[in-house]
């Protein structure tokens, strides 16, 4: 039997540091519908989809927060944002078909959707990056009073 020393354990601060499994998890995802989406998205529009799926995913799991529940409220803010941005795609393209086809004659319904997307990629951008701010004060201010001691 092998006994365990003390030292051979993980560091509790160390373990903390990490990013949530949740997280990484859904990095994972999104970093590999990310590229399957760019490869395959000029052959099939739901592919397409993929890749805005998987750039929202790894912007949901990069605003997560350290603690027992890692979705933030930044979280939810990319993740709403996403879906928007992901909604605004959906409707452009389907707007752009349309007119395309003959079935719709051309409006400004894709000019607008297509500044909604813009306009939530860029909120989801924002959240994202507030999440790491977030995260990277409030382990400035955990570690503080150790460095003073």
């Amino acid at each position: 039997m092998i006994s365990h020393t003390d030292s051979s354990l993980p560091a509790a601060p160390a373990e903390a540091a990490r990013m949530p499994i949740g997280a990484r998890r859904l990095v994972l995802i999104g970093g590999l519908c990310i590229p399957v989406g760019l490869v395959a998205g000029p052959y099939l529009f739901g592919l397409q989809l993929v890749a805005v799926a998987g750039a929202v995913a790894v912007a949901v799991a990069l605003s997560y927060r350290r603690g027992p529940v890692w979705f933030s409220r930044w979280s939810w803010l990319a993740a709403a944002a996403g879906a928007l941005w992901l909604i605004a795609t959906v409707g452009y393209w389907l707007s752009i078909m349309a007119a395309v086809d003959g079935t719709s004659a051309p409006s400004s319904l894709p000019t607008v959707l297509f500044y909604v997307g813009l306009a939530a990629l860029g909120v989801m951008a924002v959240g994202t990056i507030a999440g790491w701010i977030s995260r990277f004060l409030a382990d400035r201010h955990a570690h503080a009073p150790a460095a003073g001691q």
